[in-house]
């Protein structure tokens, strides 16, 4: 099974990661559960053989259903145990509050509404409205088809992933009463080809569930890469401009650094190495490298003078490869430009 990126016309912007990344923050597998919702919406709306532009924005409201839940607590999205009343009622508030996110960022209407009616049931007894059929939009209805797939997919603070088999049954046991039925068949038709089967009936036989790394490596991989890029840059720059030894010593700064947070990466020979993959979900990758990247960022404009570095770095980023400054943009890692922690800060 290959892992999941971006595969189809221009991915989402990067304001729309950064929010999925702040959610993370939250909800740690809110990276991984918003990529497979968006793209298990845009199969499902392709084999019902909508327009290519429908396919992309429907695919943008699965990536960013969630999004309201920046707008609760963590104790209430990490409570392993059930909900009470009151608490339940307060997750019931998402929803709208994820469409009145995406509509101060002046999103389509019809992702906004698509947001707003993901958790709607075709039997008429879901929230916020408690609309039946029909009556709930189109793009709502393939979301929440989707979202269904990827929370069976995806670990939940009260239960372990379930496996492929498992969630193609609970997909099948919702059609006709939590979820649009012919909805259902379009979306299972696209279910294979996701993970790599030739048929819906050898993807049904798939037992275990597939670990969280595995539904976004290529996105990892290129994150990763981004990171080290960005750091071998600003490494070799700072040495040509003060030399090998004030180089040495950040490096053993930064060594120390991460061994203090207990992570397990080290400079050697002012490479950034890691033994193995030490994080647990792709938000707790880019939350790290926001951080080293921040932290790089402070201790060299305290050391020499910040509106040098901002400058400065802005010239280490123009050197990066073309994907590598794309990466990093998406995920928020440039924490200098001011500008783009303006343009992605959303009123809730």
């Amino acid at each position: 099974m290959t892992g999941f990126c971006w595969d189809w016309g221009e991915p989402p912007e990067p304001k729309f990661w950064q929010l999925l990344s702040t959610v993370a923050k939250q909800e740690p597998w809110a990276i991984e559960h918003g990529l497979l919702t968006g793209k298990i919406a845009a199969l499902t709306a392709r084999a019902l053989t909508l327009p290519e532009k429908q396919v992309e924005q429907i695919g943008v409201a699965g990536f960013l259903h969630d999004v309201g839940k920046l707008t609760l607590p963590a104790s209430l999205l990490q409570k392993p145990k059930p909900l009470t009343e009151e608490e339940y009622s307060q997750v019931q508030r998402h929803p709208s509050a994820g469409a009145r996110i995406t509509l101060a960022m002046h999103l389509p209407s019809e992702i906004v509404e698509a947001i707003r009616h993901h958790h709607e049931r075709f039997d008429g007894k879901g929230y916020p409205f408690g609309k039946k059929g029909d009556e709930t939009p189109l793009w709502g209805r393939i979301v929440a088809v989707a979202e269904v797939v990827s929370a069976s997919l995806t670990p939940r603070w009260y239960r372990p992933p379930l496996s492929p088999a498992q969630a193609i049954e609970r997909l099948q046991s919702f059609a006709g009463k939590v979820l649009d039925p012919e909805l259902v068949k379009a979306a299972q038709s696209q279910l294979p080809k996701l993970f790599g089967f030739s048929s819906l009936s050898s993807l049904s036989q798939c037992s275990k569930p597939i670990p969280l790394e595995r539904l976004v490596r290529d996105e990892e991989a290129m994150l990763w890469r981004a990171v080290r890029s960005f750091v071998q840059q600003l490494l070799a720059e700072m040495e040509k401009l003060m030399g090998r030894q004030f180089c040495q010593v950040f490096v053993n700064w930064l060594n120390e650094w991460l061994m203090r947070q207990n992570i397990p990466l080290q400079f050697q020979d002012l490479n950034l190495v890691s033994r193995h993959r030490w994080w647990q979900t792709l938000g707790d990758l880019a939350l790290f490298a926001r951080t080293l990247v921040g932290v790089a960022h402070a201790t060299l404009g305290h050391l020499v003078g910040a509106p040098f570095i901002a400058e400065w770095l802005d010239g280490v980023r123009s050197q990066l490869p073309e994907q590598a400054d794309t990466v990093g943009l998406r995920y928020g890692l440039w924490v200098w430009k001011r500008e783009i922690v303006a343009n992605t800060a959303v009123n809730c």
